[in-house]
């Protein structure tokens, strides 16, 4: 069966089907459009991106720039994406290429290498300031610098040394004539007085004191230096601890010095001028001679032990002084008793003596 079309309608299909067409494309071109949107939604910024700079570095010395940079990536493959974002896995990089340039200062472009197609990078800064110059090395003599002549804790520093005592410097040929001294300077605040050295970074220095682009051979040196901690003498007494026997009236301390040196932060000797010395007596039985440790806090002591000398007073019991006192009194009376005996021999050998001269002289008279 045929279908038969009258002329009268053909105009009316043709028009149906424009706009059935222009309808057709609208909705695709739309959802193509959220496709194409949807697959760029991914992105993630990157810090610290190194720069890798193409030149001949033989020839050259470049400096003058900051030597990393921020990164955005974006693109709809999201596990590439993560693998560019981790620096073990990464493939891309940052280059700035001088290989073309000659000795001066150069602004430029910096690109990206190895950067999948999946993906889009925006550098910031795209643009970095280079400036080139000859190369050349000189061997210079080390200077121990500190940050301050007093360090955070308190500590002040003589004399000091490097070892090494020279290194190489390599810079550019304008650069190498502005350098006035090479030093390694000494974070003061690290300091203690349990070490005698530290290591410490090289730096070249114009006149006026400001660090100029350098490479050197050593980066670090060894420092040796002396402390010199403040220090004074305080006097120390005897502190009598625990309680005496009960036969033991008191004790006498004698220590074998009356002073001891401090040393330590100015700060915390500053706040003490003489310290205990504590003696156990708890056990006391005759004198004895004790040695004690110096009590110690934030500062070091010398010496750090001292004898003690302890001698105790015993107490005088009741029985004993009433029989010195019974003692002392018989004691008078047989020395008078002895003294009255003594005059009584005395006087009758004085009377027999006195006779036996009478009887001598009746004789001689008859």
């Amino acid at each position: 069966m045929r279908i038969k079309f009258k002329k009268s309608n053909a105009p009316y299909m043709l028009i149906s089907l424009v706009f059935s067409l222009i309808l057709f494309f609208n909705v695709n071109s739309q959802n193509f459009s959220q496709l194409i949107s949807s697959e760029t939604n991914y992105e993630e910024s990157i810090q610290n991106v190194p720069i890798n700079v193409l030149y001949d570095s033989n020839e050259y010395f470049v400096h003058g720039f900051s030597s990393n940079v921020s990164v955005k990536l974006s693109g709809a493959n999201r596990i590439q994406l993560n693998k560019e974002v981790d620096p073990d896995t990464r493939d891309f990089s940052v280059v700035a290429d001088l290989r073309n340039l000659s000795s001066g200062t150069h602004e430029i472009r910096l690109k990206t290498k190895n950067l999948s197609s999946s993906l889009f990078a925006t550098i910031e800064p795209e643009k970095i300031s280079v400036t080139i110059e000859k190369k050349v090395k000189k061997e210079f003599d080390v200077s121990p610098i500190l940050s301050s002549t007093t360090s955070n804790n308190g500590l002040k520093i003589g004399e000091m040394s490097t070892q090494p005592e020279k290194v190489e410097i390599t810079t550019g040929e304008n650069t190498m004539k502005e350098i006035d001294r090479v030093v390694a300077s000494v974070d003061s605040s690290k300091l203690t007085t349990d070490q005698a050295s530290i290591q410490a970074p090289i730096q070249a220095l114009n006149a006026s004191g400001e660090a100029l682009p350098i490479q050197s051979d050593p980066q670090n040196v060894t420092v040796n230096f002396e402390i010199q901690t403040p220090s004074k003498e305080v006097s120390i007494y005897p502190i009598q601890e625990g309680d005496l026997p009960s036969d033991v009236e008191s004790v006498k301390i004698d220590l074998n010095r009356t002073k001891v040196t401090i040393t330590g932060v100015q700060s915390v000797i500053d706040q003490i001028d003489s310290i205990g010395i504590p003696v156990d007596v708890s056990r006391i039985q005759g004198t004895v001679k004790k040695f004690i440790d110096v009590p110690s806090g934030d500062y070091q002591i010398n010496p750090k032990t001292v004898s003690a000398q302890v001698t105790p007073v015993f107490k005088k019991s009741q029985g004993s002084e009433t029989n010195s006192t019974n003692h002392s009194s018989s004691s008078t009376t047989e020395d008078v008793a002895e003294s009255d005996d003594a005059s009584r021999s005395s006087e009758t050998s004085a009377t027999q003596t006195t006779n036996s001269q009478e009887d001598s002289t009746n004789q001689s008279t008859n």
